[in-house]
């Protein structure tokens, strides 16, 4: 049953963030990091494990989608991908196996490495706290800034 619950809401999460990307509709290793052709813009990729589920998993989606939505607005491509049905990344990023965010600089057509944000979870119940966390490691990473 609690499974079924968080394949619904990863599912939801999933419209929730196609809805502010111009992503492609077949994320692959290639077009994200490898040659992401015609891509000017950074990209933010969230990677969760529908097969191993953790329990703040869900709602760590959620605010973490919520952050992007708010703070990074036409700033970025952002992609949900499940690496149950993209395995080529869990070797590509050295994925661990739980839910992990990879930031990708872009410039010119071309990925200049990545940064690999792990432990997502951990103060999810202090929503200020970890919006300035996040926010802090995207803007220095990319070199943006939130707009919030």
């Amino acid at each position: 049953m609690f499974s079924k619950i968080i394949g619904c809401f990863i599912g939801i999460c999933a419209l929730c963030i196609i809805s502010f990307t111009t992503a492609h509709s077949e994320p692959t290793l290639e077009n994200l990091y490898i040659n992401p052709e015609s891509q000017t813009l950074p990209e933010i990729i969230i990677f969760y494990d529908s097969a191993n589920p953790c329990f703040q998993c869900p709602q760590t989606i959620e605010l973490i989608i919520k952050i992007l939505k708010e703070n990074y607005n036409g700033q970025i491509h952002a992609y949900l991908i499940n690496i149950n049905q993209h395995p080529e990344f869990i070797s590509a990023f050295n994925l661990p196996p739980t839910l992990s965010l990879v930031l990708i600089r872009i410039s010119d057509g071309a990925a200049f490495g990545y940064e690999k944000i792990t432990a997502l979870t951990d103060g999810i119940e202090d929503i200020p706290s970890y919006t300035e966390m996040l926010t802090e490691k995207i803007d220095n990473f990319l070199s943006i800034q939130a707009e919030n």
